[in-house]
């Protein structure tokens, strides 16, 4: 599967989705009423290519699964070869840890679970926001706003949002998947760390990190699931489709994408071209890769070439920036000595 069979899975699952009268209904609603905030400025396009025009970094996508309670003290770790993206469900847990992400997604349009999540004293985090994004939480959000023309609406209404945002990009289902999208399509990142993006869980009570999540949303029919660990778990059939698009992103991205999954749940069971390990790892693992692209990439030549230097007979790889330190070396040393 391609990126543009993926759009096209993902159209028409929201198509399907926009049976659901009551939720079209109040997509409309919302949009509508958003329409004087949107414009030209704001537009999620102003983003394209953020990570090509300066340093490119590893995009750590934060959900909301059980596992987070876990590994939130391990995003302590990074530094700024990094950068955090996290579901409106999971940010309030995050700024209660000492973790601040760079932005926030939220795309849904309910009136009481969206506007408790963003409802946060900080302005220090971007959001990324649907054009159907409740306007009260859209009026209490204390950060810059960049808005994504996320079709789900009539077509008069769509013809107004583009002629204020341009284009519409394809809508992810959920905030990971659309979080997905956004940092590689968009952004233009190749390495991206997914952290609770489970999409199963053991039990209904047991389905967000922070308990006090979910105050409107109720899970109903569960369906077994097994994850990549070989665990009995239970699952969503919209989840179920989340994991089957990232993984054939993945699968389609890769290489020269790097795509790690922390999680141990559901994501990454069909597709080779995701790495399991956990957090602590895939963060080591990144910065030591990043650091040896700095060194291979450095401006000065005298200083790359003496590291270079130091460690001859080095033979080391990495899957993360492909790089092969002792080809790279031979090479620059021959281009010095002629």
């Amino acid at each position: 599967m391609n990126i543009h069979q993926w759009r096209s899975q993902i159209k028409k699952f929201n198509e399907s989705f926009e049976n659901h009268t009551e939720i079209r209904e109040q997509w409309e609603k919302h949009s509508e009423q958003n329409l004087h905030r949107l414009n030209k400025k704001n537009s999620i396009w102003n983003l394209e290519d953020a990570y090509f025009k300066g340093k490119e970094k590893a995009m750590i996508l934060v959900g909301a699964s059980p596992c987070l309670k876990d590994d939130v003290h391990k995003l302590h770790d990074i530094d700024d070869n990094f950068c955090i993206v996290c579901a409106n469900s999971s940010l309030k847990f995050l700024l209660r840890n000492g973790i601040t992400p760079k932005y926030c997604i939220a795309l849904d349009a309910d009136d009481i679970d969206i506007p408790q999540h963003l409802d946060v004293d900080t302005d220090e985090v971007t959001l990324l926001a649907s054009t159907a994004v409740a306007p009260k939480a859209l009026d209490q959000w204390k950060g810059s706003i960049y808005y994504m023309p996320y079709y789900s609406v009539s077509v008069p209404l769509r013809r107004k949002i583009r002629y204020r945002l341009g284009k519409g990009i394809p809508g992810g289902g959920n905030s990971m998947t659309q979080a997905f999208y956004v940092v590689t399509v968009l952004f233009g990142s190749k390495t991206v760390i997914f952290v609770a993006n489970e999409y199963c869980f053991d039990s209904k009570k047991n389905y967000y990190a922070d308990t006090k999540a979910a105050k409107q949303e109720k899970l109903t029919t569960l369906y077994p699931a097994v994850d990549v660990l070989g665990r009995n778990r239970w699952t969503l059939p919209a989840h179920y489709n989340y994991v089957i698009w990232q993984e054939k992103v993945c699968k389609d991205l890769s290489p020269p994408g790097y795509f790690i999954d922390t999680s141990f749940g559901l994501l990454g069971k069909d597709c080779d071209k995701i790495h399991h390990m956990e957090l602590s790892e895939a963060i080591e693992k990144v910065k030591h890769a990043f650091e040896m692209r700095d060194i291979l990439n450095s401006k000065d030549e005298k200083e790359r070439v003496h590291i270079l230097e130091k460690i001859r007979g080095q033979n080391e790889q990495s899957d993360v920036y492909r790089y092969n330190m002792h080809e790279q070396r031979e090479r620059i040393m021959q281009l010095v000595r002629s």
